[in-house]
């Protein structure tokens, strides 16, 4: 069960929370997982990938921490 509470998405229902990556936020974060020490997210300005036809996107790696949002 610990694995489950280690991953966190945008759109999991568990709220708003900030994502560091080795102590530097990082913003539009699509998903991340604490345990891995994995999360993805999307820079800005917003490029499409049309080899994949999804929006493009960066996978950082690191010490993973979320901090909720109250």
């Amino acid at each position: 069960m610990a694995r489950m509470d280690s991953f966190h998405h945008y759109n999991d229902g568990r709220g708003r929370r900030r994502v560091y990556v080795n102590g530097n936020e990082i913003e539009r974060v699509v998903w991340c997982d604490t345990s891995l020490g994995i999360a993805v997210f999307c820079p800005f300005p917003y490029r499409v990938d049309h080899r994949r036809d999804q929006v493009y996107t960066r996978r950082l790696r690191g010490t993973v921490t979320v901090e909720r949002i109250d």
